[in-house]
């Protein structure tokens, strides 16, 4: 990896550091990687793989297999996940204190992301529905290129807890546009 460090993207690794009014978030995130923008160009590239170059230790369930990531762009918060049809996807997530936090970091990780990977991405941007409720909000990212996978970033609330994750992988599960 370079030591070049596109600022925007630093912010987007979903608020490293971030306070708000009357809220303090004591959630430290690290980098895990030097260049985070091309940390996710190159495993954007690996998705014919099914990352295998990022793959590290397995924990095996009944229909997947969850590798913890050798690169992870957020350090300890990204893993592989391996389904037995042979899709894959890079997935990095993060827990926030609250809604607020949440928001912040999912329209900085969308900024971040979409100045990362170029203007030739289209996006939209929809609801998550989880039981008929709305749950959340996501941005799809889709190449022109057809053989490159999805990039999402999606912002989750339910019942009272709330993440922000990116998710590189198959169209379809991030939401096809």
């Amino acid at each position: 990896m370079t030591s070049r460090t596109p600022q925007p993207f630093i912010a987007m690794i979903l608020g490293l550091t971030l306070t708000l009014t009357g809220c303090s978030v004591t959630q430290k995130l690290t980098l895990g990687v030097d260049d985070p923008c091309a940390s996710l160009k190159a495993i954007i590239a690996d998705y014919p793989s099914g990352f295998a170059q990022y793959r590290g230790s397995a924990n095996n369930f009944n229909t997947m297999t969850v590798f913890s990531a050798k690169e992870q762009i957020i350090k300890g918060h990204c893993e592989i996940w391996s389904w037995a049809n042979n899709d894959s996807a890079y997935v990095c997530s993060v827990n926030a204190p609250n809604d607020e936090v949440a928001a912040a970091r999912y329209d900085t990780a969308v900024s971040s992301t979409s100045q990362c990977i170029g203007n030739t991405w289209q996006s939209a941007e929809r609801d998550r529905v989880r039981d008929g409720d709305k749950a959340g909000v996501a941005t799809h990212f889709k190449s022109p290129d057809p053989a490159d996978p999805g990039v999402s970033v999606h912002r989750v609330a339910f019942r009272g807890s709330s993440s922000v994750y990116v998710y590189v992988g198959k169209s379809g599960q991030t939401g096809d546009f």
